[in-house]
């Protein structure tokens, strides 16, 4: 199977596997499994759905050497965000109950795989200037970072932001995605990460050199702290940028 493709499968692909039901996913957890990262439990986690696409996700468990493990990535948070970077709304079913996938049903609060707009825009004159017309799709590490933290799900917070990270001319982006169970919530430096180990093809988190945190600059919440604690632990060659933005009026 192409590398790419290793964190998502069609269900021809799973077919060539044995699988065409949701309750064959066990048959492809062996394999997924592999691809996890646990240097300090040494204990692999995988975690299987199958998305609205009728494609099948992969999630696993990422721990970052050096540092504690409130700072890893479980399998669920690693499928929701797996699910969340390639615009997947629905998770028809799952392997094993998501906790991460806990939802407010509220009228007034979004589903956590809904398209966010958050508004956002750089406070910075000069770096607003160089954000492109159409940043969703430019490869611009500042406008990566940006349309990340429009993406952000930070109903509970109020505080979005996002993270493009840098790899050898590779862009890799994520935001923050929070859970109504608060303390599963995942930051924009896993997420991105979780984007990095998805299609980084077996890259080392040390290879990763630059990095652009956006996020709003009266926040409530910072993510700045963290994500140098983490960044300067896994990834010591990497320089983060920290840009300030601000919420644009409603339309």
């Amino acid at each position: 199977m192409a590398q790419q493709l290793k964190f998502i499968l069609t269900l021809e692909e799973a077919a060539s596997k044995g699988v065409s039901t949701p309750s064959d996913f066990l048959k492809l957890k062996e394999d997924a499994v592999i691809l996890a990262r646990a240097p300090i439990s040494g204990v692999q986690d995988a975690v299987l759905g199958l998305a609205s696409s009728d494609r099948i996700f992969l999630g696993v468990n990422v721990e970052f050497e050096g540092l504690p493990l409130q700072h890893s990535i479980s399998a669920e948070q690693f499928l929701v965000a797996n699910l969340a970077l390639n615009f997947e709304q629905e998770l028809h079913a799952c392997l094993l109950p998501s906790r991460f996938y806990l939802e407010s049903f509220e009228e007034d609060v979004p589903l956590l795989l809904v398209p966010q707009n958050n508004r956002l825009a750089l406070s910075d004159p000069v770096s607003a200037a160089e954000i492109c017309l159409n940043p969703e799709h430019c490869s611009h590490p500042k406008c990566r970072a940006l349309t990340a933290a429009n993406k952000s799900y930070a109903q509970y917070s109020n505080c979005p932001s996002g993270v493009a990270l840098i790899c050898e001319g590779e862009v890799y982006k994520g935001w923050c995605i929070e859970s109504a169970a608060y303390y599963l919530s995942l930051g924009p430096v896993q997420a991105a990460l979780v984007d990095f180990v998805a299609r980084g093809e077996g890259k080392g988190f040390e290879m990763i050199t630059g990095a652009v945190l956006v996020e709003m600059n009266d926040a409530n919440v910072s993510q700045e702290a963290t994500a140098r604690v983490l960044l300067e632990t896994i990834a010591p060659g990497c320089v983060l940028n920290v840009l300030h933005c601000y919420k644009t009026a409603e339309n």
